[in-house]
C-alpha cells in the first residue's frame, strides 16, 4: 500500500539526469559572464556545471563549461541571483547572492573553487574523481571533454564516439564506460547500462558514481538488498554525498525500512546541496503520516515546500499539509 503512495516520488528519485542540456535563463538585458577558477587563479581543466539560481535559490539556468571558458547568461536588472557550481575533481560551492544594478549591461562573476580530495584518501567528501582518473592521459582526457560537451548537447551518438576512443586510449577510464551507461538508459536498454555500469566499477573500484548508477537500476527492478549494498559502500568511502544518501532512503522506504530510512532523510538534509533531493521530504511526511505521527509529517512536508517551492506537487503537498495540525517552523 505504501509502496504505491511512494511510486510517483520514486520515479523522481530513479534517473535524475547526469547532466542538465544548456537552458534559457529567465531572459532579461543584462549579459551575465562566470569564470570559473582555482584559489590560485587557475582554470579548471575538467567539465564544469555552472547553475544560475534566483533568489529563492530556484535554478533558472545551467551551462557547462571546461577551462577557461566562461559561462554565459541572460539575468534581469534590479535583481539578486546566486551561482552554484559542481563537476568532476572540485568541491561544489554556491555562491553569496549578488545583485544586478539597475543599468548594467554587461556583468562579471568569478567563483573560486578548491580542488577535490581523491577518493583514495577515505576522507569525507571525497569521491567523485579518483586517482586512476587523474592519471588518464592528455588525449584521452581530451575524448572524455568532447564527449560530454556532445552529451550535454543531446548528441548522443557522437558523445558515445568519443567516450568510445577515450576508453580505446585508456581503458581505465571508469567515467567513459559510466557515461556509455547513461546513453544506453536513454536508449532504454537497460541490460546494456548494467554491463557498462560494472564495467565502469571494474576499470576503477574508487569510481563511486558507477556505483550509484547501478544502484539506481537495482532499485528499479526491486533488488532492494543489491541497491542498499551498492550504496553503502558508497556511504562508507564517502558519507557526504547526498544523491547516494537519498537513493539509500528511497530504496529503505521502498523496502519498508522506515526507521533507517527516516534516519538517512535526516542525513541527507544536513549535507550541502541537499535541496535537490527534497522529494526524500516528502517520502518521509507520507511514512509519518501513515505512522500517526502528524506533527513530525508536518514538519518533512514543510521542509519539502521550502526546498523545492515550484515543484508540480507543490499544491497537493500544501493541500495534504493544511489537513495536519501545525508543525514548528523548521
Amino acid at each position: 500500500m505504501i509502496l504505491r503512495s511512494l511510486a510517483s516520488v520514486l520515479a523522481l528519485l530513479l534517473f535524475p539526469p547526469f547532466l542538465v542540456a544548456q537552458a534559457e535563463s529567465a531572459g532579461g538585458n543584462c549579459a551575465l559572464s562566470v569564470s570559473v577558477r582555482t584559489s590560485d587563479e587557475r582554470g579548471i581543466e575538467s567539465q564544469i556545471q555552472v547553475e544560475l539560481l534566483s533568489s529563492q535559490r530556484v535554478v533558472l539556468a545551467t551551462a557547462h563549461v571546461v577551462g577557461a571558458e566562461p559561462a554565459q547568461f541572460r539575468v534581469s536588472n534590479g535583481r539578486s541571483y546566486s551561482l552554484r557550481v559542481s563537476g568532476g575533481g572540485i568541491e561544489a560551492v554556491t555562491t553569496p547572492f549578488f545583485e544586478i544594478n539597475a543599468l548594467e549591461m554587461n556583468h562579471s562573476e568569478t567563483v573560486h573553487v578548491k580542488p577535490e580530495k581523491l577518493a583514495a584518501d577515505s576522507t569525507p567528501g571525497s569521491p567523485t574523481i579518483s586517482i586512476l582518473e587523474l592519471n588518464a592521459p592528455r588525449k584521452a582526457s581530451a575524448e572524455m571533454n568532447k564527449g560530454m560537451d556532445e552529451y550535454s548537447k543531446g548528441n548522443l551518438e557522437k558523445a558515445s564516439a568519443h567516450f568510445e576512443k577515450a576508453i580505446a586510449v585508456y581503458p581505465r577510464y571508469a567515467r567513459a564506460y559510466d557515461m556509455l551507461g547513461a546513453i544506453a538508459i536513454k536508449a532504454a536498454n537497460r541490460a546494456k547500462a548494467r554491463e557498462l555500469f560494472s564495467k565502469s566499477m571494474e576499470a576503477d573500484s574508487a569510481f563511486l558514481p558507477a556505483y550509484v548508477d547501478l544502484a539506481r537500476l537495482a532499485l528499479q527492478d526491486q533488488n532492494y538488498a543489491e541497491s542498499e549494498s551498492l550504496l553503502s559502500k558508497v556511504i562508507a568511502a564517502n558519507p557526504e554525498m547526498p544523491d547516494a544518501l537519498a537513493l539509500l532512503a528511497t530504496a529503505e522506504f521502498a523496502n519498508k525500512e522506515y526507521d533507517r530510512a527516516l534516519a538517512d532523510v535526516e542525513r541527507t538534509h544536513a549535507l550541502p546541496n541537499h535541496q535537490q533531493y527534497a522529494e526524500v521530504h516528502l517520502m518521509a511526511g507520507k511514512v509519518l503520516r501513515m505512522q500517526n505521527h502528524l506533527a513530525a509529517a508536518a514538519t518533512q512536508f514543510q521542509l519539502f515546500l521550502i526546498e523545492k517551492p515550484d515543484s508540480p506537487q507543490a499544491e497537493s503537498v500544501r493541500a495534504l499539509l493544511a489537513s495536519l495540525p501545525p508543525a514548528p517552523q523548521p
